[in-house]
């Protein structure tokens, strides 16, 4: 995956870290699979815009901080 990807993951990552949640937690938090997003947090799938809306909302970001 490019460079975006490992961004977006990276910061995944360390948003939830900063909550003292693991990847399961906020999948569940999102309303979106565990599965995929261990798979996004991999970077071997890419998520829906609806789909990173969820996880904003959930990290209770914006979108926009996702990528920052």
């Amino acid at each position: 995956m490019d460079d975006v990807h490992r961004k977006l993951a990276s910061r995944l990552k360390a948003l939830a870290r900063s909550r003292h949640w693991s990847a399961n937690k906020l999948a569940d938090f999102a309303d979106v699979g565990r599965g995929f997003l261990s798979d996004v947090l991999a970077c071997r799938k890419s998520p829906t815009v609806r789909t990173l809306v969820k996880l904003a909302s959930a990290l209770e970001v914006d979108v926009k901080d996702l990528f920052s």
